[in-house]
Formats: C-alpha cells, structure tokens, sequence
C-alpha cells in the first residue's frame, strides 16, 4: 500500500525530521491542504462517481432543489427588499450553487434578481472547476462571486444565510486519547528504521514526548520507514477546556478527535453575519452521542476511490481524511457571538418537512430517480447519518419547514452525559445533565454505532 504522494511525504518528514513529533491537526492540515500536493488543492476527481465519495448533492438534485427552498422561504423575513446575499464556503465542484440557482432561474426569478451569491473557496482546483460549472449562470447575469478566504468577507456584511455543506468534517482536528493519568494528545512522528515484512503504517505505536511535543526517544526504532503515533501532553490548554465546556469526560483508553479550527470557524462566521442565517449540513452527533464510551476509537476514517481505510497515514494527500462534526461545540461556538440555535434536525425530516414526498408523484418506484431520492431519505443510512444546524442572528427565529417534521430520534442537542463515576465507570450517554444554557428543541439523535457513515453508493442515476 502506497505511504502517499512523494513530494509531500518529504515535506512531512522534514518538518518532523526538523522539529519533532507535530500534532494530527497539522498532519491533517498537509495532507488535505498543503498548496502543492495536499488532497483538496490539487487537479482531479474527488467527489462523485469519478472521485472517493458522493454527497447528497452527488445523489439527487431535488437536494438542492429543497436546499434552495428553504432559503428562499427565509428570504423575505431576513431582507424583503434590496441586495440579499446567499454564502457558500467549501463549495465542492460548485454542484449546489449550480443547481440552486438554476432552480430560482426557474422558479423564483424575484430572489434572483436581488441575490449576490459568493462562495468562499481556498482550494485553486475546484475554484477553475466551479468557475467553469457557473460561467454560463454568469453569463446571464447572475451575480456570483469568489473570495479565498474568509477573512475577506468583512464583519456585519452578510444580509442572507451562510451555507455550508459537509465542510466542517474536513477541517483538521487534533486527536486525543484518554489516560490514568489525564488526557493526552496523540503527535504524528516519523521512524526511518527499516521493519521487512511489516506493513507500511502502523498505527497505535506509542513513544514519549516532553510538554512541548518533542520526542524523547523513548519507545522508537523498530516499526520501519513510517508514520507513527507518539503521545504527549496536550498542545494547549484548549483541548481540556473543550471537553470541560461541554462536561465531557472520556473513558481511559477511549480516542476522541477535536475539531478546534470548526469552534473558529463558527465565531469568525458569526462575527460577518449581520441579519441572517447560518445553515450548516454534515454528517454528526451532539456532543453526548460523539463521545459516548462506545465510540472508543473516534471517528476518523479515509476515504479513497469509495473504499474506507481506518489509516490516515497511507496515500498521503491521495485519500480524503474526514470526522464527523460535533454539532454541540458548534452551536455553543455560535452563541460566544450572537448565533441563536434556529432548530437541529437530521436530513431525513429537512427533506420530508420541504416536501420531498411530492417529488415521488409520478414516477415509479422502482425508478432510478426515485431509488436515488430514497437514498437521501434511508433512515439507516443518508437520512439520519446527516445532519442540519441552523441558527440565526440580528432577528427573531423564523418558522422553516426543514424543522417543521418531528426528528426520527428525539433528543435535546445540548443533553450532556454525567461524569464518570470513576475511571472507566462513566455513566455515559444515558445521563440527563443539565447545561448552565439548555437549548429546548427536539433533534435528531441517533442510536450507538462505533463506526462512522459517510455514503458509498454503488449506483447513482
């Protein structure tokens, strides 16, 4: 199995060769975004049948189609007349800006005509891709725009909704593992010792490292040419603090990954949303359900030419690297500036409260486009895996139909679980906690699965 892109291998074992053992979010951060060989900013297929793995956008365009709905229902209560805006960060291959748009071209030409639609994107590739998606919406004078990142986007200038859909789960997360002696982050270092016969990576090889992340030698020196898993002390002090805002504890032995960079994220949207919404698709779970003792390994998974690896540390730069979103730190993030939670629910009753059942008129059932608008609805797979936050600021919370639908799962998004009792003896996911700001909504929990969703259909229409 291959260790990954040479160039950036290089680069990673320089950097590592050069200053010790870096954190996973800064492996992460290189293997999806470095500028010349990193996952996402290079030429070729990533998304879809071409590419490592399908979004809802991938499955069906009736997703954008209700996507699209949902806004322009919000629309007149944000702004009913002038300039509305709609913002797109993380846009992909441009599929639900396309289709979105095209379904106002078509349907709702008044929204059209006062909409700035801008999509914020980092990555050289998918900007020429999207650029070339649009040109011809452009054309008929559409008003889109680009900007590479957010901070460009000045503060209190959004009158409109923030969209993003599955981006938060491929900002870089620090990982961490839960120890007798109190939490400790797990470092990525690199061991040049040749091992014949062993596998290119090898994960759970543990080394000792001093508090500022720099290997002491302990434990090195037999495991071959590869990446390894080296623990330490937490970077800082935000990885503790984020567990103990949520009143979280792990279990010993138990993996978590910590998405810092989304809790940022979240302010910075925040802060540039004057009168609007923020809506927010991934796949996810409140805080209780991500952490909960039976997820004992996390949820970080790669995803290449839609097959699965549990290795982060194989085709470096050439497989997606993804976990699932902590949809509570998120909404908690969104309150230190103004964010209000509009109401959380999973696809399956966004979908069905925006009218997907008419969609199925007419066509028969065993249609591919109806097996398609099904799989965005599987209560087993799509329609529960993904989620929706939506907040809003600068006005009162508005009624959407994405939230009118009764959640399949019910359960406060701010229940917490207990601390343990004892090392090993938390009472888990199951305890009903009070948060000192309890957010009163029904939403879309799901059952206990140890291992995460993301979709890998094998037919699409």
């Amino acid at each position: 199995m291959e260790l990954g892109h040479p160039g950036l291998v290089q680069k990673l074992v320089a950097r590592i060769e050069r200053g010790g053992p870096i954190s996973f979010a800064a492996f992460m951060e290189a293997a999806l975004y470095d500028p010349d060989f990193g996952y996402y900013m290079t030429a070729g297929p990533r998304i879809g049948r071409e590419g490592d793995y399908y979004t809802s956008l991938d499955v069906h365009p009736i997703f954008a189609a209700l996507v699209g709905r949902q806004v322009a229902q919000a629309a007149d209560e944000i702004v009913s007349s002038g300039e509305f805006m709609i913002v797109e960060m993380g846009a992909g291959k441009g599929l639900l800006a396309e289709q979105l748009l095209n379904t106002y071209r078509r349907d709702r030409p008044e929204i059209l005509a006062r909409l700035r639609y801008l999509l914020g994107e980092r990555s050289p590739a998918m900007l020429e891709t999207q650029r070339q998606r649009l040109r011809e919406l452009m054309g008929a004078g559409v008003r889109i725009d680009w900007a590479s990142r957010l901070d460009a986007v000045p503060a209190d200038s959004i009158t409109g909704v923030f969209l993003s859909n599955e981006l938060v789960d491929a900002f870089p997360v620090h990982r961490v593992v839960k120890r007798p002696s109190g939490l400790r982050e797990i470092y990525v270092g690199w061991n040049p010792e040749p091992s014949p016969g062993a596998p290119v990576a090898l994960r759970g090889t543990h080394c000792s490292v001093d508090a500022m992340g720099h290997s002491t030698g302990h434990g090195e020196g037999k495991v071959g040419g590869r990446f390894v898993e080296i623990e330490g002390p937490p970077f800082s002090p935000a990885l503790e603090a984020y567990f103990a805002r949520l009143g979280i504890s792990l279990e010993v032995g138990q993996q978590a990954e910590v998405n810092l960079q989304a809790l940022d994220w979240m302010r910075q949207v925040g802060v540039r949303v004057r009168r609007g919404l923020v809506v927010t698709i991934d796949y996810g779970h409140a805080a209780a359900d991500l952490f909960a003792p039976t997820r004992r390994t996390g949820t970080l998974l790669g995803y290449y030419r839609h097959t699965v690896s549990d290795s982060p540390y194989v085709r470096v730069g050439q497989q997606d690297l993804t976990a699932h979103v902590d949809f509570t730190s998120l909404a908690l993030a969104g309150q230190d500036v103004g964010l209000e939670v509009t109401g959380f629910t999973n696809q399956l009753h966004f979908l069905t409260g925006l009218g997907i059942e008419s969609a199925f008129t007419g066509l028969a059932p065993e249609s591919p486009q109806s097996a398609a608008m099904r799989e965005l609805l599987r209560p087993d797979g799509m329609g529960t895996t993904y989620k929706i936050l939506i907040q809003h600021k600068g006005m009162p919370a508005p009624q959407l139909d994405g939230l009118r639908t009764r959640p399949y799962f019910l359960d406060p998004l701010m229940r917490l679980p207990s601390p343990p009792r004892g090392e090993g003896q938390g009472e888990g996911h199951n305890a009903q906690n009070t948060h000192p700001n309890p957010l009163p909504w029904p939403v879309a929990s799901e059952e206990q699965r140890a291992a995460p969703e993301r979709e890998n259909i094998s037919a699409v229409p």
